[in-house]
């Protein structure tokens, strides 16, 4: 497992709105929500966690429930999701309804301020700059975007029991790369020109405080992600059970993933196009794909 290591300086509080919601970043003014693609990645882990022993992996695909959808045309109901959570009451839209009812933000304070508070203010979707919702605008604040290295968070409070974990993410690459469309010899023009379809296999880490320390226990998930692109509208979200293993005191969490395929970066190896004049090299790869993280949940879980 790899697990890179970097630090944010602690700055004054900057003040940004994120989506419609006032946040205060401890980051460095407006870093991470550049026009840049690849200057967004988030990938501080905490210290203890990163040295944390690891249990072994338990792979929980099959058991998983993951939803799928458009935000614009598909906000329908979470079919098969009492399966994992009987008690949630349905009513689309999931985006609203959901992430009001269990953001973390609810818990403690603590849960409300920082860089990833994002990740607890209930706010599951973010649109473009351009987006018909005028509280969606400027995407990059309202997610927290990672690489194939990920990221940890240490929480200030810890559980005291566990029910589920879920998420709401979706999958992007670079669309300011010049690359061909999957089955096309001629350059991307639009967005609408990149959806293409991807496999990850994601790690979240959830970190157990014991009589001896902390310890991690890995949970593999495999999904397929559809019609990826930078402004894309096409959302995953995740959930899976916890209470048949022995996490009791949560104190963390660390999201990974590794990259199975991706058909856009497969198709435009090895491809050149002209540009003024010359033949350059398309050259999209692994370190322009990203998740956005929108919500980390942990539903009906007590907090001490």
């Amino acid at each position: 497992m790899h697990k890179k290591m970097k630090y944010l300086l602690l700055l004054p509080l900057t003040a940004i709105v994120s989506c419609g919601y006032s946040t205060s970043y401890l980051v460095e003014g407006d870093k991470y929500v550049s026009s840049r693609f690849n200057e967004n990645y988030y990938t501080h882990w905490d210290n203890e966690l990163n040295s944390a022993s690891l249990a072994t992996p338990v792979d929980v695909t099959s058991k998983s429930y993951i939803h799928q959808y458009h935000f614009y045309q598909d906000e329908s109901s979470l079919e098969g999701f009492d399966a994992i959570d009987p008690n949630f009451i349905d009513n689309p839209p999931l985006a609203e309804d959901y992430g009001a009812q269990f953001k973390m933000g609810n818990v403690d304070d603590s849960f409300r301020y920082g860089y990833q508070s994002k990740l607890f203010d209930g706010q599951m979707v973010c649109g473009g700059q351009n987006s018909p919702r005028r509280e969606q605008y400027a995407y990059q604040w309202g997610r927290v975007q990672i690489n194939q290295s990920g990221f940890s968070i240490r929480f200030s409070k810890e559980s005291s029991d566990l029910h589920y974990f879920a998420m709401q993410f979706k999958a992007s690459t670079d669309n300011t790369k010049k690359c061909y469309p999957v089955g096309s010899s001629t350059l991307a023009t639009s967005d609408s020109q990149l959806y293409h379809d991807s496999n990850v296999t994601l790690e979240i880490t959830l970190y157990n405080k014991t009589l001896s320390g902390i310890e991690g226990h890995p949970f593999l998930v495999d999904v397929d992600l559809l019609g990826i692109t930078n402004y894309g509208y096409f959302y995953t979200f995740l959930a899976f059970d916890l209470e048949e293993y022995d996490i009791v005191r949560l104190v963390g969490v660390s999201i990974e993933f590794t990259i199975n395929s991706d058909a856009l970066i497969s198709f435009n190896e090895g491809k050149t196009y002209q540009e003024g004049g010359q033949t350059k090299n398309v050259d999209l790869t692994n370190d322009d794909y990203a998740l956005f993280l929108y919500e980390l949940f942990f539903p009906y879980t007590s907090w001490n």
